[in-house]
């Protein structure tokens, strides 16, 4: 019986906090924007010939454009050529 009415209070909260998170969803969250200060910098490259490494690399610069805004290819490359150390950096 107390599990019972434990169970119910409990089923009354989530739908209190479901119809609150609902309410927000159909207002609109504007005040959640990303600053670009937010954004943490990718880690840099050092050239290991993994397959795996230069795709995370890769994944992780595209990530990083994505949320700083930078759609410009020349602004990309010269970005990505900032993260480069050791011998990737001897590759540009």
């Amino acid at each position: 019986m107390a599990t019972t009415m434990g169970l119910s209070i409990r089923i009354d909260e989530l739908e209190g906090e479901l119809a609150l998170c609902q309410a927000v969803v159909e207002k609109g969250v504007s005040s959640a924007e990303l600053s670009y200060e937010d954004v943490p910098k990718p880690k840099e490259f050092v050239g290991i010939m993994s397959v795996c490494d230069v795709e995370n690399f890769l994944w992780m610069m595209e990530n990083y454009f994505r949320a700083k805004g930078i759609v410009d290819d020349v602004v990309k490359v010269n970005t990505d050529s900032m993260f480069l150390t050791d011998i990737a950096l001897l590759w540009w």
